[in-house]
C-alpha cells in the first residue's frame, strides 16, 4: 500500500473518531486534522469567557479522551500554556491545548 492510501485511511479514522468525539456534551473546540490523522483540539484563547472557563473546557476535554496531561508552562510573558496527549479509538493519537492570556491592564 503506498503512503498516500495509509495517509487517507489515518484521516478517515481520525474523522470517525471526531465524529465521536462531537457527540460528547461538551464545550466547542478548534480541531484540526493532520495529514497523519493526527487531532489537535484547540480551547479558543480569544473567546470572552474568563480565564477560568477557558481551563474548565480544556479539563473537560482532557478527561474526557483520557489525555495524559503535561504540566501547564507559563511563559515570561505570562501565558499559561496547556497541553495534554490522548489516544483514542482505532489508534487515533491526538492533543487537546490551549494558550491561557492573563487579563489585560483594566479587565477584571
Amino acid at each position: 500500500m503506498d503512503s498516500q492510501k495509509y495517509r487517507r485511511r489515518w484521516q478517515r479514522a481520525a474523522f470517525e473518531a471526531l465524529g465521536e468525539f462531537l457527540a460528547a456534551d461538551l464545550p466547542a473546540v478548534s480541531w484540526t486534522l493532520s495529514v497523519s490523522g493526527a487531532l489537535v483540539g484547540t480551547v479558543d484563547s480569544l473567546m470572552t469567557a474568563p480565564v477560568s472557563e477557558q481551563r474548565a473546557v480544556f479539563e473537560a476535554w482532557a478527561r474526557h479522551l483520557g489525555a495524559r496531561v503535561s504540566p501547564e508552562r507559563v511563559d515570561s510573558s505570562g501565558v499559561t500554556h496547556l497541553y495534554a496527549q490522548f489516544s483514542g479509538k482505532g489508534g487515533v493519537l491526538g492533543a487537546i491545548r490551549a494558550t491561557l492570556y492573563p487579563p489585560l491592564d483594566g479587565d477584571a
